[in-house]
């Protein structure tokens, strides 16, 4: 039997993962107007909403999150099925030139992918930056950037690796201590510590109503090592990625507060020039960094 492969997917994930029509459209070098008219009609030949547009939103609807997610994985398949064919003809080599946020991420998460890679393929060499400065991918001559949060620049390919979710944490020792929050407001009476984010969003779980924090931090730091420390020390409260505070959650060490408030999630995306050629082996990495972040858990 044949399976039935409907047109559209390639516009499909590549605006889902960019979260725009625009950007989407300059990825694909087709007009806006031509990428929302394939996505309606994948619509239409499937017979589900998949997206949910507004003149300042974009988002998934259930249906679209199931079909992404599958479609995403068959397109994973297919690449590295095309990936094992060339593979098989050439072997994989030479230098590949990364900057990537640092840390706890960039050494205990991404240093060792990259490690098992280099040890998969002995021909490749890898030249990893942590620099805190942001490299323009173009100018610097890096193959690949991973980027932590908001991305502007549509003129870099963009695939999501992961996402993490943020939360506003505190010491049981300054918990005890402190005055009771009720919402994010509560939060100007309170000794803070902040990172290199400097406003704090909030949502709201029930009503979905919105407020956002300028953070005045009497310890301002961009090394998140530093800045957990303090909490836990009890100098104050910050806003703290699952990587760094999930085991410390756990063990009772640090108390989420304002669980009735929703901080974004911190989505990390690997990033490529589209107007480069990409080598196999860089090909071969992207592909290698996707999956594996795929079978990673939060």
């Amino acid at each position: 039997m044949c399976a039935y492969f409907p047109e559209g997917i390639r516009e499909f994930l590549a605006v889902v993962e960019v979260h725009s029509f625009s950007k989407a459209a300059e990825q694909l070098n087709i007009s806006r107007a031509r990428v929302s008219q394939i996505i309606s009609r994948l619509e239409k030949d499937l017979g589900v909403q998949l997206l949910y547009r507004s003149t300042r939103s974009l988002s998934l609807s259930p249906a679209g999150e199931t079909f992404y997610q599958l479609a995403r994985q068959g397109v994973n398949q297919l690449e590295h099925a095309v990936l094992s064919a060339q593979n098989a003809h050439s072997s994989i080599g030479g230098q590949i030139r990364i900057n990537s946020v640092g840390g706890l991420f960039g050494e205990e998460i991404l240093a060792p992918i990259l490690i098992r890679f280099m040890n998969e393929n002995p021909k490749v060499e890898i030249e990893l930056s942590f620099s805190s400065t942001r490299e323009d991918l173009i100018e610097s001559q890096y193959d690949l950037v991973v980027r932590m949060g908001t991305l502007t620049n549509s003129n870099l390919i963009g695939r999501k690796l992961t996402s993490y979710t943020n939360y506003l944490v505190a010491s049981t020792t300054y918990s005890d201590s402190m005055p009771k929050l009720n919402s994010p407001k509560d939060l100007l009476d309170h000794t803070l510590i902040n990172g290199s984010v400097k406003r704090w969003s909030f949502t709201h779980i029930s009503s979905k109503e919105k407020y956002e924090l300028p953070v005045q931090g009497k310890l301002k730091c961009s090394n998140g090592h530093v800045v957990k420390l303090a909490t836990l020390e009890g100098t104050g409260i910050s806003r703290q990625p699952s990587y760094y505070v999930k085991q410390d959650i756990q063990s009772g060490r640090l108390i989420v507060l304002l669980p009735d408030w929703q901080l974004p999630d911190s989505d990390v995306t690997l990033l490529y020039p589209q107007s480069r050629n990409i080598s196999l082996r860089v090909k071969a990495l992207v592909h290698y960094l996707v999956e594996a972040f795929n079978i990673k858990a939060d």
